[in-house]
C-alpha cells in the first residue's frame, strides 16, 4: 500500500529489512565529537537521510558534519537529507541548517520554521485530517516539499463559545468519507455541542500519498512502525 512512500526505519530495521524506499532516523549528532553517530553503512540507492535534533547541534563543527554527510551521500546514492529539528531555533540550529543547505550535493530540506527562513525544500507536518491537501502544500511547492504522512484522528467540539480540538486515538474507519479531505468521519449531536470526529485510515493515507505526488510535491515520508500497521 505505501510502496511509493519513504518509510522511516531505525538503525536495526535497515539492516533487518530495509524498505524498497527507505528514510533512515538513526542519524544523531555525535555526543562525544563535533560530526554525527549512527550513520548507515549500508542503505538502498535513493534512500533519504532524517537528521533530527534531539541531540542538540551546539558545539558541532558544520564542516565536519558537512564532510560526514557527503562522505555519506556519495557513497550511498542518497537522494536527500531532511533536517527534522523540532527543537527550539537558536542561532547554533539556524547556522548548522543554513551551512547544510548551502553546502550538501543532495537535496536538503528543513522543517517550516527553518524553511520560512532559508527558502529551501520543506520537511513538512502530516496534513491536518480537516484540511484540504492542495490548500495545505500550496504555499510551499515552488520551495519544494517532502510531506510527512501518519494516521491520525482527531475530535472538534462545536459549543456556542467556539471550536475545540483534540487528538485521540486511532479510531480506524468511520461511517462517514470526505473525498476532498480524505478523512473518514462521525457526527454526534447534543444539546449543548456537536462533536465530529476525523480519521484517516490507511486506504486514506495512501490515497492522500497519491495526491500529493500528482501536486508535485518531492516525497512523501512517514514512520514505518505506525504505516505498517495499517
Amino acid at each position: 500500500m505505501f510502496s511509493d512512500v519513504f518509510l522511516a526505519q531505525t538503525r536495526e530495521e535497515t539492516t533487518r529489512s530495509p524498505a524498497a524506499k527507505t528514510a533512515y532516523m538513526a542519524c544523531r549528532f555525535s555526543p562525544y565529537g563535533k560530526g554525527l553517530s549512527n550513520l548507515p553503512q549500508a542503505l538502498p540507492a535513493g534512500s533519504i537521510l532524517l537528521l533530527d535534533d534531539s541531540m542538540s547541534p551546539n558545539g558541532h563543527d558544520p564542516q565536519v558534519v558537512e564532510t560526514e554527510l557527503r562522505q555519506t551521500i556519495d557513497r550511498l546514492d542518497i537522494a536527500a537529507v531532511l533536517l527534522d529539528f523540532q527543537g527550539q531555533m537558536q542561532q547554533e540550529t539556524m547556522d548548522m541548517a543554513r551551512h547544510l543547505v548551502n553546502a550538501l550535493p543532495s537535496s536538503v530540506a528543513v522543517t517550516e520554521a527553518y524553511a520560512k527562513v532559508l527558502r529551501c525544500p520543506v520537511f513538512l507536518s502530516p496534513t491536518p485530517v480537516n484540511a484540504i491537501l492542495n490548500d495545505y502544500i500550496e504555499p510551499w511547492l515552488q520551495q519544494g516539499v517532502y510531506l510527512e504522512i501518519a494516521p491520525m484522528t482527531t475530535c472538534f467540539t462545536v459549543t456556542e463559545q467556539g471550536c475545540a480540538s483534540l487528538p485521540i486515538p486511532f479510531e480506524g474507519e468511520l461511517p462517514l468519507y470526505d473525498e476532498r479531505l480524505r478523512s473518514h468521519y462521525k457526527v454526534e449531536v447534543f444539546p449543548d455541542r456537536a462533536v465530529f470526529t476525523l480519521c484517516r485510515t490507511g486506504e486514506d493515507l495512501a490515497a492522500l500519498a497519491q495526491d500529493a505526488r500528482q501536486l508535485g510535491i518531492l516525497g512523501a515520508v512517514g514512520l514505518y512502525q505506525e504505516l505498517s500497521q495499517l
